[in-house]
C-alpha cells in the first residue's frame, strides 16, 4: 500500500498523468499515422539536407520492396552496425514493416565483438557503414563464406548528404579505402535499393506490436554483454507521452516546428528510442549527426535553432568547454536531457549556469533507465528543473526502492536496490532464461518488476536518486562502501574535471579505496591530492577515504561515453599481478 501511495503521489506531483492508453501500433505504423496528418512537415534532416515526412516514407518503401527483393521474409534479423545516418532510420522502419528484428550493434565495435552478436542473434543480413569496411575486414572474410549470412549491404556515409558534405566523407574513406577484393560479395546502399524494382507490393506483417522487433545490448561494464528483447509496446510507451517529458499536458501535442540534435547513438535505447522515434511520431525534426562534434552542435544551435538535446555527462561537459559553443546563443534550447550515467551535481550547476549565460531559460535535466526498459524510466519534470536527482516516473511505469535480500520496500530515504516495473519491461535476455528470470521478478503485489542491480533512495517528497551501481558497492572492513558517492563529493572541486573510484586489495581490510583523478589544466596535483583527502575525510566514513589517488590526462570510456570503471578495475588488477610477481622474484 506505501508502494501505491507513492506511486500516486510521484504522478499528481510531477504533472505526469497517472497512466494512458498506448496505441496498438508497431513502430513503422506510428511513423505512418505522422505522416498523414503532416506530409509535408520535415522529418529529418543530415548535415543540412531535409527529408518530408512523404520523402522519408517513400524511402522506406523503397527499402522494405528491396528487402523483400533480397529473400528477406518476415521474423529474418537485420544487423545494422550503422551510425547515425539517414540509412540506420530508413532500415529500421523498413525492417519494422516486414515484421523484422533489428539487431542494432555499435559501429565502432571490434570484430569479435560484432561476430559474436550476429552469432547470437542469429542475423541474416548485416548493414554496415563504408568506414568501417577495414577495421572489419577479417570478420568480412569470414561472413562472406558463410550461409547464414545472406548479404552484406555497405551504406555509405555521403549518401543522402548534401552536396557541400559529399567530398569530405570521399576524403575521409580515400584515407580508409576498402580494397577490391574486400569489398567484392557485399552490396552498396545505392545497389541495393535498385532491387526495389523487381517488387511492386510488400506483404503484410503478421506479428502484433508486442512481438520482438529489436535486439540491444547491453553495455557490459559489470558483466559479459546481453542481448535484450524489445517489442514496439515498449518504445510506443514512452515515446507516445514526449509532451510530457518536455513539459506539456499529455493531452496537448507537441507544438509543431519544434527539433532535436541526435548525436546519441541508434544503436543505443536512449538515442533510438528518444532521439529518433519519439521525434518522428510527434513531429519533432531529427537533426542526425554521425559522430559527436561541438562545432556541429553549435552550428545547429546558431543556424537551425535546434530546440532539444539528449546526452550523457561527458558530452555536456565537453560543450561547456568547446570554443564553438562560447559565442553560441542558446536561446532557442527549450530542453537539455541527461542520462546513461550519473549527473553530478557539480557538473548540472555549471551546465545550468552555462545554459544561462547563453540565453537559455532551460536546465540541465537528469533522467533514469536501463536497456532493460527501452531507456528512460523516470525524469526530473520541467517545473523541478533545478533540482538534483532522476526525478519521478513516467506515466504508465512504477518505481520503488527495495532491500535486495529481503525485497521489502524501504522507507524514504534509506539507499537500497532500485526496481521498475511496466509496459517498457523488456520482453527477456535472449536464449537466457536465468538471466531473464533473475531480472524480472514477480514480487507479492503480483506485478513483474526489473530489479535493475543499480542503488539509489526515493526522499520524502517522492523524488528518486541515483547512487551507483550494486554490483559496484565495496566492502572495506566489512562496511559498505558507494564509489558513486565518493566521486560525487570528488567532482565538486572546481578543479576536478572526472573522477573514479574503484576497490583494491589490501592485506588486512580486504579492499580499500583508490581514485583515478583527471584534473582542469593548471590544477597541482600535490595541492588537490591534499584538498581530496581534506574533503574525504571531513565528508565520508574513515573506510570511504581513498587510500591511494592516481592523476591521469583522460581516464577509459565504454562504447557509450561513460567511464569504463569495468577496464580500470582489470587494468589494477592486472598492475597488482605484475607487482605480486617481481616481489616473489626478488624475494627468491
Amino acid at each position: 500500500m506505501t508502494e501505491d501511495i507513492k506511486t500516486i503521489k510521484s504522478s499528481s506531483m510531477s504533472g505526469y498523468a497517472d497512466g494512458f492508453e498506448i496505441p496498438a501500433l508497431t513502430m513503422n505504423e506510428s511513423l505512418t499515422a505522422m505522416a498523414v496528418k503532416r506530409p509535408d512537415e520535415k522529418a529529418l534532416s543530415y548535415y543540412g539536407k531535409d527529408l518530408s515526412y512523404t520523402e522519408l516514407q517513400a524511402k522506406i518503401d523503397t527499402c522494405a520492396r528491396a528487402l523483400v527483393a533480397s529473400g528477406v521474409r518476415e521474423g529474418d534479423v537485420l544487423a545494422l552496425g550503422l551510425p547515425n545516418i539517414p540509412a540506420a532510420v530508413i532500415v529500421f522502419y523498413a525492417a519494422n514493416r516486414l515484421g523484422c528484428i533489428c539487431n542494432m550493434i555499435h559501429p565502432l565495435s571490434p570484430p569479435r565483438l560484432v561476430g559474436k552478436h550476429l552469432t547470437e542473434t542469429d542475423s541474416s543480413f548485416l548493414f554496415i557503414a563504408d568506414m568501417a569496411v577495414n577495421k572489419l575486414r577479417p570478420l568480412l572474410e569470414e561472413l562472406k563464406g558463410s550461409p547464414k549470412i545472406k548479404d552484406i549491404i555497405i551504406c555509405g556515409m555521403a549518401d543522402e548528404a548534401p552536396a557541400w558534405k559529399q567530398p569530405f566523407f570521399k576524403l575521409q574513406l580515400r584515407k580508409n579505402k576498402a580494397e577490391k577484393d574486400l569489398l567484392a560479395g557485399t552490396t552498396s546502399w545505392k545497389t541495393f535499393l535498385k532491387k526495389a524494382e523487381s517488387v511492386r507490393v510488400t506483404p503484410a506483417r503478421s506479428k502484433d506490436h508486442k512481438s520482438v522487433c529489436a535486439y540491444l545490448h547491453s553495455g557490459g561494464t559489470t558483466s559479459e554483454p546481453k542481448t535484450i528483447m524489445l517489442s514496439d509496446y515498449n518504445f510506443n510507451a514512452i515515446a507516445y507521452q514526449a509532451n510530457q517529458l518536455l513539459g506539456y499536458p499529455l493531452s496537448a501535442p507537441v507544438p509543431s516546428g519544434k527539433s532535436m540534435i541526435t548525436v546519441l547513438p541508434l544503436f543505443h535505447g536512449f538515442g533510438l528510442c528518444i532521439g529518433m522515434h519519439t521525434c518522428l511520431i510527434n513531429d519533432i525534426k531529427v537533426y542526425l549527426l554521425p559522430r559527436f562534434s561541438a562545432k556541429a552542435v553549435a552550428d545547429l544551435f546558431k543556424h537551425r535553432q535546434a530546440n532539444y538535446i539528449c546526452g550523457v555527462p561527458t558530452l555536456y561537459e565537453a560543450l561547456s568547454k568547446a570554443e564553438a559553443m562560447q559565442n553560441t546563443d542558446l536561446s532557442c534550447l527549450e530542453a537539455a536531457f541527461c542520462g546513461g550515467d550519473s549527473l553530478t551535481p557539480e557538473l548540472k550547476d555549471r551546465f545550468d549556469k552555462f545554459l544561462a549565460d547563453h540565453g537559455s531559460k532551460s536546465k540541465l535535466r537528469e533522467g533514469y533507465g536501463l536497456t532493460e526498459t527501452v531507456t528512460v524510466c523516470s525524469v526530473m519534470p520541467d517545473k523541478y528543473s533545478d533540482r538534483n536527482g532522476i526525478g519521478l516516473p513516467l506515466s504508465n511505469i512504477r518505481m520503488k526502492i527495495i532491500n535486495s535480500e529481503s525485497r521489502e520496500t524501504l522507507p524514504a530515504n534509506e539507499i537500497g536496490e532500485i526496481c521498475v516495473s511496466g509496459p517498457t519491461t523488456m520482453l527477456g535476455y535472449l536464449n537466457d532464461e536465468t538471466a531473464t528470470s533473475h531480472a524480472i521478478v514477480t514480487h507479492e503485489d503480483g506485478l513483474d518488476w526489473v530489479e535493475t542491480g543499480d542503488i539509489g533512495y526515493q526522499d520524502e517528497e517522492a523524488f528518486f536518486h541515483f547512487k551507483g551501481r550494486l554490483k559496484r558497492t565495496l566492502k572495506v572492513s566489512g562496511i559498505p562502501v558507494f564509489p558513486k558517492e565518493i566521486e560525487e563529493l570528488i567532482s565538486g572541486l572546481p578543479q576536478v574535471r572526472y573522477v573514479a573510484a574503484i576497490g583494491i586489495p589490501h592485506p588486512y581490510k580486504m579492499t580499500v579505496v583508490k581514485v583515478f583523478v583527471v584534473a582542469h589544466e593548471g590544477a597541482d596535483p600535490e595541492e588537490l591530492e591534499q584538498d581530496i583527502i581534506r574533503l574525504c575525510k571531513s565528508s565520508l566514513i574513515a573506510h570511504a577515504v581513498p587510500q591511494e589517488i592516481e592523476f591521469r590526462d583522460s581516464l577509459p570510456q565504454t562504447l557509450v561515453g561513460k567511464i569504463d570503471v569495468k577496464l580500470l578495475e582489470a587494468e589494477e588488477a592486472a598492475r597488482q599481478t605484475k607487482v605480486e610477481k617481481q616481489s616473489a622474484v626478488s624475494g627468491q
